[in-house]
């Protein structure tokens, strides 16, 4: 079988990462509505992912997953923090993946609890809401337990997952409440992504999807965004990518609506991509000359690693390198 042309595993944690950023509080108000109910979205949240790498517990090597913490302001006036835990892998199999699921979303609360008391001096310990999504892997329920109990002293940690595949069956409800609600689109996509493992059956799902951007009425940049999202998402092999950009194309004149992506890659705005290219060979030169200098010769990985990285990337490593004492404290997410 030619490659990329079957049963893939996607680059999910990327999109998902950019989806949160784009559409925190949508993504609450559908996936925790309760939750979202509870908060004051007049403050904007403040995002804390340096807190959260500081006190990021060790995992799994080659784990897949996306981490988001948020101080938000409750409606009361009361200050909480908000830890979101997307499980990017396929599939958690069996019990113990579950345990060790629910293990490090108490890991990281008991982290985050501890670094705040020492940090301002409180007493007591400040609210933490956890959110566990998981993205493949049905039949868990709408909630997840840790313990740690023997001989009656222990400790029990309950808290809430969504479990997307549950909203496979709501589909007709993501697509009424996706013209208010753009993330709707990202849940709808990642659905798309599991059902249509292989590649090559992706075409007419994922242009459907959007077409459908047209009818929910988005602004353009919005639009633009949440194309970019679904192609992230939902990639498709090589040889069906012409047939995918003639239909999008012909969309795109039809409804007068511009997808940048497309745009790029077809080569229209060429010289602009020369640009950003050249953009980012200096930054990744400059960030190796910097980590020579501090830890010594750059081994072949890391500088293929660094050549190859997305601007994302380099701009959290760049900023990973002011405060870094080892090598792997420059590449943490």
């Amino acid at each position: 079988m030619p490659a990329g042309t079957g049963p893939t595993q996607d680059d999910h944690d990327s999109p998902w990462k950019d989806a949160l950023d784009l559409y925190f509080p949508q993504a609450l108000a559908l996936l925790a509505p309760d939750l979202h109910a509870e908060i004051d979205w007049s403050i904007a949240p403040d995002f804390l992912d340096k807190e959260l790498q500081a006190i990021a517990p060790p995992g799994k090597q080659g784990r897949r997953f996306v981490d988001k913490l948020a101080r938000v302001r409750l409606r009361d006036g009361a200050e909480a923090w908000l830890l979101i835990h997307v499980e990017v892998e396929r599939r958690l199999r069996g019990r113990q993946a579950l345990r060790l699921f629910a293990w490090r979303m108490y890991e990281y609360r008991h982290r985050i609890q501890a670094r705040a008391m020492r940090q301002r001096g409180l007493a007591l310990p400040p609210p933490v809401y956890s959110l566990g999504i998981l993205l493949d892997t049905p039949g868990v329920g709408d909630q997840l337990v840790y313990t740690d109990e023997h001989r009656g002293q222990g400790v029990r940690f309950t808290f809430p997952v969504v479990e997307l595949e549950a909203w496979r069956a709501r589909w007709d409800e993501l697509e009424f409440l996706a013209p208010g609600n753009p993330f709707a689109v990202v849940v709808m996509a990642q659905l798309q992504a599991n059902r249509y493992r292989d590649k090559r059956t992706r075409l007419g799902p994922k242009f459907e999807l959007v077409r459908a951007l047209r009818r929910y009425g988005y602004e353009p940049e919005v639009a633009g965004q949440v194309y970019r999202l679904i192609e992230w998402m939902i990639a498709l092999p090589k040889d069906l990518e012409p047939d995918y950009l003639r239909a999008v194309n012909a969309l795109s004149e039809e409804s007068r609506m511009t997808y940048v992506t497309l745009i790029e890659r077809e080569g229209i705005k060429q010289g602009r991509i020369e640009g950003l290219k050249e953009g980012l060979k200096s930054q990744a030169d400059l960030l190796l000359r910097q980590i020579q200098r501090r830890f010594g010769p750059v081994d072949a990985d890391t500088t293929q690693r660094v050549r190859t990285a997305r601007a994302r990337d380099l701009e959290t490593w760049s900023l990973n390198f002011v405060d870094a004492t080892t090598l792997d404290e420059i590449f943490r997410d």
